[in-house]
């Protein structure tokens, strides 16, 4: 079963913004299970809280992402807690 996580955007409403590169161009990412894309948001979400109170980056909102099934769509590996 895919899931996504999905970004909330102004000009195009939710999207999957989780793309991946393995060298044959960004494809987007998808997950087996929403407990593995929700440890991925968890993962992404307090890097981008560390960086908030560092200064590097304006607050974010977390509300703005969501975890959804999406049927139809090809399973992809998670790349995003690999050593890159």
């Amino acid at each position: 079963m895919p899931y996504e996580i999905q970004h909330n955007t102004l000009t195009e409403g939710w999207i999957n913004a989780w793309l991946y590169d393995e060298g044959d161009g960004l494809k987007p990412e998808t997950f087996v299970s929403p407990q593995e894309a929700e440890a991925a948001l968890g993962e992404y979400l307090r890097d981008l809280l560390e960086e908030f109170y560092a200064g590097h980056i304006l607050h974010y909102d977390h509300e703005a992402y969501r975890i959804r099934y999406v049927s139809g769509a090809s399973m992809q590996p998670h790349h995003q807690g690999e050593n890159q």
